[in-house]
């Protein structure tokens, strides 16, 4: 899933007639004092970042005049909001509301369709008030052959009390215009919240869109950088990397996220980071329950499944081991048919590019494990190229479990520090 900045989605919104307050995208205070000034004073100021509830941590704050926007601007760029640092921040005309509510259009698992979604009690709190009150909260589902029309959308809105007819028609019109940007640009989530009832007409104050990640290829237009989930924050250079890898080429899949990009969790909590390769999630998850006790945590996820060619592991295992801080590289496969010596291709040309002083032999403690179809080839060929002959290597085959896998890295890792004392 690829998620969207507010100034990226409610570009969007336009696209499709749905009305936003008049805006300028800045990226330092000279931009921001000249954005100003033609927008004109009063202005909202708003962080540009992926996770929200901004508006609670400060990441959404009001400008009288040029004095308050440069103070407000630069204390914006120089912290952190909810975890993230603005590279950008949204100025926008400062409105007159009458009105909230939230609107939105998503995936509803239990009809199998999408949900045109309004509350009345739009804002910061809408979880807190749909999950106080569920009834709060009215949907439709749409039949995706027949699509949304008009009267589909105002028998939604006929059981709302707070707001007038015409304000009905107008929101109406917006549910519809929404339905047409979430289907246009395979979306998995379209919100407005708050949607604002001003005197001139509805108005979306915020965005929040997110792009099916499986259907990125068919909207290239959009300019989104490849890259798995990786929740509220910004994806990484090496997500953004190894996104690029299944990028035309169909024969198996490649799947990496940064789980501690920044090594931060494993300083707090006395872990040893490794970096991490399985084929299958299961023996992801198995291992890494392995793995954790003995006081070691994989900072990244890895998938390397559906047969991949030799070409996407090679890729794959130079984007691991170049994250940095890492204290150990483990690789292991499931039992299954995926043609292991294409795998153990790859990894030996990373391997020898990554270390040409050894021949590919690393210099951090490695355990490969070879389970499957081809495994025999796959040993045999680490063999052949001198990789299971280094001091801190590990080759292990199918009779080897994921406890077998653990303890015999656990074990090299032991002997690795004791001899190098460790990273540098």
């Amino acid at each position: 899933m690829a998620k969207l900045l507010e100034h990226h989605g409610k570009d969007l919104l336009r696209r499709a007639g749905i009305a936003t307050p008049a805006g300028r995208v800045v990226h330092d205070l000279q931009e921001a004092r000249a954005a100003a000034a033609e927008l004109g004073y009063p202005v909202m100021v708003k962080a540009q970042i992926y996770a929200g509830k901004r508006g609670k941590a400060g990441g959404i704050q009001s400008a009288e005049c040029e004095a308050e926007l440069l103070q407000v601007a630069a204390d914006m760029f120089s912290r952190s909001i909810q975890g993230h640092k603005p590279g950008a921040l949204l100025l926008e005309q400062r409105l007159q509301i009458e009105q909230e509510l939230y609107v939105g259009v998503a995936a509803d698992p239990a009809a199998r369709a999408p949900a045109i979604m309004v509350c009345e009690s739009g804002g910061m709190d809408i979880e807190e008030v749909v999950a106080s009150r569920p009834d709060a909260l009215h949907k439709w589902p749409v039949d995706i052959l027949r699509g949304i029309q008009l009267y589909d959308a105002l028998n939604l809105l006929r059981s709302l009390s707070q707001i007038t007819s015409k304000q009905k028609l107008d929101v109406a019109r917006i549910l519809c215009q929404m339905y047409e940007v979430y289907r246009r640009y395979d979306c998995k989530l379209l919100e407005i919240n708050p949607l604002a009832l001003t005197p001139t007409g509805a108005v979306a104050l915020d965005a929040r869109v997110d792009i099916d990640g499986d259907a990125l290829s068919r909207q290239a237009g959009l300019g989104i950088e490849i890259a798995e989930d990786a929740g509220d924050r910004s994806s990484t250079l090496l997500e953004r990397i190894a996104g690029t890898i299944d990028a035309g080429d169909h024969r198996g899949t490649v799947h990496f996220v940064q789980i501690d990009p920044d090594l931060s969790f494993c300083q707090e909590q006395h872990y040893v980071p490794i970096g991490f390769d399985c084929v299958g999630a299961g023996v992801s998850l198995t291992l890494m329950d392995e793995l954790v006790p003995l006081g070691y945590y994989p900072v990244n996820f890895c998938d390397s499944s559906g047969n991949p060619v030799a070409s996407k592991l090679y890729r794959i295992t130079k984007v691991i081991f170049s994250q940095p801080g890492i204290q150990g590289y483990v690789f292991e496969s499931c039992v299954s048919s995926q043609q292991l010596d294409n795998t153990a291709r790859g990894i030996i040309k990373a391997l020898k590019e990554l270390y040409p002083g050894t021949g590919g032999q690393p210099s951090i403690p490695t355990v490969l494990a070879f389970r499957g179809a081809w495994d025999g080839d796959a040993i045999r060929l680490l063999g052949e190229h001198g990789i299971s002959a280094g001091k801190w290597v590990r080759v292990l085959g199918r009779d080897a479990t994921e406890r077998d896998v653990a303890h015999a890295f656990h074990t090299l890792h032991g002997e690795w520090q004791a001899s190098v004392g460790g990273m540098s």
